[in-house]
């Protein structure tokens, strides 16, 4: 899934409905043409995570609530303590059903786990419930095997960590954007706090900061404290980009229509 589908998504879970001209006029403000939106529109409702229940109206399915629901999920486990048990997929589907075979391995990989072995996918995290519903839905539920527990040989450590979640190259992409973040972003967005506007630049910078938060964090496995090597810089760009979201968010008018999108992310 593009990273403006993902976005359209998480603008459709924070309403009953939106309507599509308040979508282009979000976009259009960061340059992208309402063409491209009425596109994501069309094959987020194709695949089933949107329906139009009216012209120009368009709501989220619970298809589309359970991605975003792993989306949300994923950053919770940075503070998440690990109870070192193993969660073990295992399956075996043949070639004549490849497509299936790699839209469910793509699937593992977003929720975070790692390819111990050929067909085995390994996570340290209880993800039990959402692989069966995958499986569900990609009709290969009599082909996976979920075991759940301890090693009594060969549990991958810190070392073999890095291997299996290849984290040597996604902590040059946190070294990359840590950068970014505090050379580029928090300086371009300093002057937004003085605007008294209806609050749509804040919205705009929120929803850019949002889609690179979302993407890293489907990237990232969230791998617990004790599976991580010291120099790990993950869990430092992702509370620091959290942190900066939440101000955004608390920066738009009480008044201003954009607020309620980012509802869970306003102070009490």
């Amino acid at each position: 899934m593009l990273s403006l589908e993902k976005q359209l998504l998480f603008l459709l879970s924070s309403a009953a409905s939106i309507d599509v001209r308040q979508l282009v006029e979000i976009y259009e403000k960061r340059g992208i043409d309402h063409q491209v939106i009425r596109n994501a529109l069309a094959r987020l409702k194709k695949d089933g995570y949107v329906l139009s229940p009216e012209r120009s109206s368009y709501s989220i399915t619970q298809p589309g609530l359970d991605f975003m629901n792993t989306i949300n999920r994923k950053p919770l486990l940075l503070d998440k303590r690990w109870d070192g048990q193993w969660l073990s997929v295992l399956f075996e589907v043949p070639e004549s059903e490849r497509k299936k075979r790699d839209s469910f391995r793509n699937d593992l990989l977003q929720l975070g786990f790692g390819a111990m072995y050929k067909s085995v996918y390994v996570s340290p995290w209880d993800y039990a419930g959402e692989i069966l519903r995958v499986a569900e839905n990609y009709g290969l539920q009599g082909r996976v095997t979920l075991a759940r527990g301890v090693f009594v040989h060969g549990a991958p450590a810190s070392r073999q960590a890095r291997q299996i979640w290849r984290l040597d190259e996604l902590n040059e992409v946190y070294r990359v954007k840590i950068d970014w973040l505090r050379t580029e972003f928090r300086p371009a967005i300093a002057p937004l706090f003085d605007e008294p506007d209806d609050g749509l630049n804040l919205f705009v910078r929120f929803l850019e900061l949002g889609e690179l938060v979302a993407d890293l964090s489907l990237s990232d496995p969230m791998l617990p404290e004790e599976l991580l090597e010291e120099d790990w810089l993950g869990r430092a760009c992702l509370r620091e980009m959290q942190e900066i979201l939440v101000r955004l968010a608390n920066a738009i008018p009480v008044r201003s229509s954009y607020r309620a999108f980012v509802a869970r992310f306003l102070h009490e």
